[in-house]
């Protein structure tokens, strides 16, 4: 008989065939009363006008109850969840294999085996995503498995031998997700409205519902460009801000280097570390572009289509007889390869040594944003500037990952006694002498930095 593979992916469900997606759904329903639920995407379309109302956590906390104004477990609501899924796939006359999040405890499973059965999906296997990430060997390498679910980050470290691959369990759990980083972004959007134009987007249900529906398509295209402009009406009136790309970077960045000193923690150090990104990731504004820059690390972004076709190829080792087995273990499969995966220069580790601001005659000035110093027609100190002017003598850059020192013109320039011919990179306690300004810029972190 033909097989599906459903995946719970906690903030959706996805069937597909391996090759084609046949329905995918978010993790949304609308309680409108015991008997009555909205669910997926028409759902969605009402989930800020009827807070109290909505679920979204169903798939993740199966075994409660929802904390809406209905009393009706999060059970129900996934029966009911998957239940249009399911019919919408047409693929009833099918076996299924089911991709669970690694995060799912033993009892979860019971339930979710329960929903399957009273909706006559017959089940023939189950399968951890995270066994089914690195789909081919990797040379001298650690490998990691990161899955965004919607309120936590689930970092799973992969075993691999001669064999197959295995899973280093309990996973690393940290305490923010999908929700979060997303609210993070929207928080900034949300204070440049009020700032510029007087305009509150979350003050009324509508207006919130409308930024919301909005916001995903505004994080999209902002990551294709250098800035966007975002547009709301309500009524006859007309809203509209600019977003840059390098401002909007920065709603995320403490917790992005977060999971690279997690990272380094976990892996002691060690080279060449291979990251793979679970689907949910590419939701998150500008990690995918941290994680590829990270020293030292290799990182893979899975798409919608990759865990799903991985796990009807291994279909025979996942379906072992008439039980059902949780699988988190593999072989790899036959005639494999190794993959040669390009590594970032660099150590993680460097990643504790990077500076935060720049001392300049007893003034910390941020390296959140590029800054420009400048020689002073009146006095020896220096001008320091957000943008080029003619007379600048250097460039800063800073990102998450690096600092560099870039020379203009010609004006002598030494970081720790040593000439800058173009471009140099500092770290924390460095020192950068500009010889016509008579002053020492003196490179240093400063911690919890949220300006």
């Amino acid at each position: 008989m033909p097989i599906v593979i459903i995946e719970f992916y906690d903030s959706g469900v996805r069937i597909c065939d391996g090759i084609n997606i046949l329905a995918d759904s978010v993790s949304c329903a609308l309680i409108e009363a015991d008997k009555t639920i909205l669910v997926g995407e028409r759902a969605a379309l009402q989930a800020h006008l009827r807070p109290r109302e909505n679920s979204t956590l169903f798939w993740s906390q199966l075994s409660e109850n929802s904390e809406t104004k209905h009393a009706i477990s999060n059970a129900e609501i996934a029966l009911r969840h998957l239940e249009h899924i399911w019919n919408s796939a047409n693929c009833s006359d099918q076996d299924a294999i089911l991709v669970t999040p690694v995060s799912l405890e033993k009892h979860d499973l019971g339930l979710l085996l329960g929903i399957c059965k009273k909706l006559s999906i017959n089940v023939t296997g189950i399968v951890c995503n995270a066994t089914l990430a690195m789909q081919q060997p990797g040379d001298n390498c650690k490998a990691v498995f990161l899955d965004l679910l919607q309120q936590q980050l689930v970092i799973t470290e992969i075993i691999q031998n001669e064999a197959g691959i295995s899973l280093n369990q309990p996973s690393h759990i940290l305490d923010y997700g999908l929700h979060d980083f997303n609210a993070s972004c929207a928080n900034y959007i949300a204070r440049k409205f009020i700032s510029e134009t007087r305009f509150d987007p979350l003050h009324s249900a509508n207006d919130e519902q409308q930024f919301y529906d909005k916001l995903p398509l505004w994080l999209v295209s902002l990551a294709k460009n250098d800035s966007i402009e975002c547009k709301l009406n309500t009524g006859d009136k007309h809203f509209v801000i600019k977003i840059q790309n390098e401002a909007l970077q920065i709603a995320n960045k403490k917790k992005f280097e977060e999971i690279a000193a997690y990272l380094n923690v976990l892996f002691k150090n060690h080279n060449n570390i291979a990251i793979f990104c679970s689907s949910a990731c590419k939701q998150v504004f500008g990690l995918k572009e941290f994680l590829a820059n990270l020293p030292g690390c290799a990182m893979i972004q899975l798409d919608k289509i990759s865990i799903a076709g991985h796990a009807l190829r291994c279909s025979a080792e996942i379906i072992s007889g008439e039980q059902i087995h949780f699988v988190n273990s593999l072989s790899w499969c036959a005639n494999y390869t190794s993959t040669a995966l390009d590594f970032n220069p660099g150590k993680l580790s460097n990643l504790a040594s990077i500076p935060t601001h720049i001392l300049i005659n007893g003034h910390a000035y941020s390296l959140q944003k590029s800054i420009f110093i400048a020689n002073s027609d009146v006095t020896t100190e220096p001008r320091i500037m957000l943008d080029e002017s003619q007379d600048s003598i250097c460039k800063i850059v800073a990102n998450s990952l690096s600092v560099e020192i870039h020379a203009l013109g010609a004006q002598p320039m030494m970081l720790n006694k040593n000439r800058i011919e173009k471009i140099s990179t500092a770290k924390i306690g460095d020192v950068l002498i500009v010889e016509s300004c008579e002053m020492d810029c003196l490179f240093i972190k400063v911690i919890d930095n949220e300006t």
